[in-house]
């Protein structure tokens, strides 16, 4: 899992698969969703499929409409048209075998692709044996992965994240699964600790023979070693599920979203005015996706061209929001937001950051004195990170424990490699010999079990004698 995690296609990636056009005959968002024009919006967007323009509309309570942006007519994928789409966004060339399914499988496990049934899974007859899975209700992309990604998965995520279709499907059943389990297994490597600091104090009959069973003894003295590097392991993961739900959301809240826009953000803001603004604003250029937001009253739009985006502003073209504008809808949060301090970060900090370099930057990260940071994209005027004091401290309990994620370490590579590879083949020694000190104990048992009936079984027939 160092190299290879559960295949994920994030939003960045599944940008840069679309390809890129010019618009033309583009209606406005009010008249394509006039039934939806007081709705509230979650998201909405507009890309290309197969050379058509598309808006993918997601409202306040998780409905998504798509729609074709030239006629207004609901998009409607078949199997065909699916093919097409995943061989055009992939660039795979070789033949596809198209199949529907009814419900999730291995590799789509999660709830939240279930709006998207029936999903075409298109098994691909290439080198890397490629599957797509393409949403009969908006045309995307929404995973994709190899045999080599299918194979490290089996061998890391799944069995590490527990993972298996049957049991990531049922949210609550697999949540419940990894928090008890991991209080139980943290249990245990304390009681493991503590026994083995009991037995320290007694005298050993020779030099690193504690035990005559050389199981105990290689138990005892690799978890004497590595024991408190498995016992952060397993209460960190434990801690990445926020049990008790100790940490507060990383998003914005309701009442601190409604300021930061001015006020809701619904279709009917697509004013002829702004819309004409838009498409002088983009005419002839080329573009992959275009993300619409709303900010202090106007409409923002952000389109991208290979991970490029330009902000464009609707409501007043050519006036993009500074800091200070940042600043001071920060400050009028509902809990007496006194700014101390605005940095524009060009680099990753402790607490916004990936090792993969996939976070976005710069941002403009605003700090207050409530202790709580604010990451702004100013690409798209976004929130994109809430951080308050009780986020950081899971920050080092979660990342920090479990993947030695510290600034003097995670960036030193292969350093960082190198110790995490030692402590998992020490880990790795202790939880076999664990297993097979257990399974020796249940034979035993087990044996003690058939000579105690034998033994009754042949007193019994004696006392009949």
């Amino acid at each position: 899992m160092m190299y290879q995690s559960f295949p994920f296609l994030s939003k960045s990636e599944k940008r840069e698969m679309l390809p890129a056009n010019k618009i033309s005959n583009l209606l406005s968002p009010t008249n394509i969703f006039q039934n939806q024009v007081s709705d509230t919006i979650h998201s909405i967007s507009l890309n290309f499929q197969l050379n058509r323009p598309v808006y993918h509309f997601v409202s306040h309570n998780g409905k998504v409409i798509s729609k074709y942006a030239d006629n207004g007519e609901l998009i409607s994928i078949t199997k065909e048209k699916a093919l097409y789409i995943a061989k055009e966004n992939l660039k795979i060339t070789e033949k596809g075998t198209v199949n529907t399914l009814t419900e999730l499988d291995q590799w789509i496990p999660r709830t939240r692709f279930l709006k998207h049934m029936p999903i075409y899974k298109i098994d691909f007859e290439n080198d890397d044996e490629s599957y797509a899975y393409i949403s009969s209700l908006t045309g995307e992309i929404l995973a994709t992965n190899t045999s080599t990604e299918r194979f490290w998965s089996w061998l890391g995520a799944i069995p590490h994240w527990i993972y298996f279709k049957d049991i990531r499907v049922h949210n609550q059943l697999w949540y419940q699964l990894i928090v008890w389990l991991s209080a139980l297994g943290f249990i245990m490597v304390i009681t493991g600790i503590f026994t083995g600091l009991v037995r320290y104090k007694k005298k050993p009959k020779s030099k690193f023979k504690r035990f005559k069973n050389k199981w105990y003894n290689f138990h005892y003295y690799f978890g004497l070693l590595f024991g408190t590097f498995i016992c952060t392991w397993i209460f960190s993961g434990w801690m990445s599920m926020t049990p008790f739900s100790w940490t507060p959301s990383t998003s914005l809240s309701k009442k601190e979203l409604q300021l930061w826009q001015n006020e809701s953000f619904t279709l009917d803001k697509f004013t002829s005015a702004e819309w004409d603004n838009f498409t002088h604003q983009i005419k002839n250029t080329n573009f992959q996706e275009v993300n619409f937001s709303y900010f202090k009253g106007n409409i923002f739009a952000t389109a991208y061209n290979h991970d490029y985006g330009t902000l464009l502003n609707l409501s007043k073209p050519k006036i993009l929001p500074s800091i200070e504008d940042f600043n001071a809808i920060v400050e009028s949060f509902p809990v007496n937001n006194t700014i101390t301090k605005t940095t524009l970060l060009t680099n990753y900090d402790n607490y916004y950051y990936s090792r993969h370099n996939t976070k976005k930057l710069p941002v403009i990260r605003i700090d207050t004195h409530t202790e709580t940071s604010y990451y702004i994209d100013p690409e798209t005027t976004k929130v994109i990170y809430k951080c308050s004091t009780k986020n950081r401290v899971q920050r080092w309990i979660y990342h920090g424990l479990h993947s030695l994620d510290f600034s003097f370490l995670a960036w030193k590579r292969p350093l960082w490699d190198i110790i995490l590879i030692v402590l998992l083949l020490g880990g790795s020694v202790v939880c076999f010999t664990g297993t097979v000190m257990g399974i020796k104990f249940l034979k035993r048992k087990q044996r003690k079990k058939k000579h105690g009936k034998r033994k009754r079984r042949k007193t019994n027939q004696t006392k009949t004698y």
